[in-house]
């Protein structure tokens, strides 16, 4: 199947990592990488290390927006939302409000606890590690307490619905 494309800022890559989620990214999708975030992830961390190896290998391309619609937030977001909105690319972003921003600039926006609770339901992932991945990420404290909530009502109603125990 054709995947779609997506762009993704800082934050939802370095939860990526940490999740454990990169290898489903690059199934789901064709990962775009705006040039400021790979500025902003750096050089020496285990993030953009693998960040660097996925650019080499061509396995994640970097792009830039021709134009800025959204002229807030930090670089590496304000790349990501544009880019999204320019290519009608899917917005993979982790921060909560230049999410709303994008969200409501017409993006198709997906943070990062949302993406784990669609790969339960698709039973890529098990309960055990969409559980654990949500609960590293609370006990973390980046991410917004009421999308780890939700996330967690989501993979509850998916495991009810199939009835295990």
């Amino acid at each position: 199947k054709m995947k779609r494309g997506a762009a993704f800022d800082s934050s939802f890559w370095v939860h990526a990592v940490y999740l454990g989620l990169v290898d489903y990214l690059l199934e789901d999708y064709e990962l775009i990488c705006p040039r400021a975030v790979e500025k902003e992830l750096g050089r020496a961390n285990p993030t953009s290390l693998q960040l660097r190896s996925l650019l080499e290998e061509k396995r994640v391309q970097r792009g830039a927006p021709r134009g800025q619609k959204i002229k807030l937030y930090g670089d590496g977001e304000r790349e990501a939302i544009n880019l999204a909105l320019e290519r009608r690319l899917v917005l993979l972003i982790d921060d909560w409000r230049p999410y709303e921003a994008a969200q409501l600039a017409g993006a198709e926006v997906v943070n990062s606890v949302a993406y784990l609770v669609r790969l339960y339901e698709q039973e890529r992932v098990t309960l055990e590690k969409a559980l654990g991945g949500l609960g590293r990420v609370a006990q973390r404290g980046t991410l917004r307490q009421e999308w780890i909530q939700l996330a967690l009502k989501m993979v509850y109603e998916v495991h009810k619905k199939r009835g295990e125990s």
